[in-house]
């Protein structure tokens, strides 16, 4: 570390940081960040987010997370609080949904102890952020709609919101989400990977999925929870 390597000033900066040194913390993740190292640039936000060793300023660290790009797992902590504060426009930061999500999702994703109360307010984020965008429409557009991942949060949050679950299910079971028929059999298909859309017959369901719904489903981010080992019995 004392020779600038910032691998070595970066580890010795956690080490520091988790004895309870913030200063010297500081210090290490500034030099390492300096030259460009990812992590140090996360482990250097959080110091100006909770105010250690530095003034608390919420802003600077936003911005080194935005030139971070793409964030280590270390960065999790600062992801979530940051999308809370987006989500709720506290600590002097203008509310927005998108930039709220933009930093809750890979803390999201982990599947972390943590972070799992923190799945209801992705959910909300991801409705108003559709209401945002598509003001005029009751249901968005084929292949612009997030409802079958807002249904897929909601059913894995902690305290899961079934008066909510329960009403928005039966809406959909009433009526085939490609030609709009109402669904009088007592057994309608659906989508077996979102169970978000049901329909009156296979041929619906193959015209629905061609128009939008491929992109609507969740199949490929079940995928890739999978992938990642964080979820199991999706």
């Amino acid at each position: 570390a004392d020779q600038g390597h910032y691998n070595a000033q970066c580890q010795l900066g956690r080490l520091e940081s988790e004895k309870g040194n913030d200063s010297e913390a500081y210090q290490l993740f500034e030099a390492a960040a300096s030259q460009g190292h990812m992590a140090a640039l996360g482990f250097l936000a959080e110091c100006f987010l909770l105010g250690d060793a530095v003034e608390k300023d919420v802003v600077k660290a936003v911005r080194l997370l935005t030139v971070s790009a793409k964030l280590q797992r270390t960065d999790l902590p600062v992801h979530a609080l940051l999308g809370e504060c987006f989500a709720e426009g506290k600590e002097g930061l203008k509310m927005s949904h998108v930039r709220s999500l933009y930093y809750m999702k890979p803390a999201i994703e982990s599947n972390e102890a943590p972070y799992t109360s923190s799945i209801r307010l992705y959910a909300w984020q991801l409705l108003l952020v559709t209401a945002k965008y598509y003001p005029d429409l009751p249901v968005p557009p084929l292949g612009h709609s997030n409802r079958p991942e807002v249904l897929f949060w909601y059913r894995h949050s902690e305290g899961r919101p079934i008066q909510y679950l329960e009403w928005y299910e039966s809406q959909i079971r009433e009526m085939c989400a490609c030609c709009c028929n109402s669904l009088s059999t007592e057994k309608p298909k659906c989508c077996t990977e979102c169970k978000a859309v049901y329909y009156c017959s296979r041929e619906c369901q193959a015209a629905d999925w061609k128009a939008g719904h491929k992109k609507d489903c969740v199949k490929s981010l079940k995928k890739r929870l999978r992938a990642t080992g964080e979820f199991e019995n999706i």
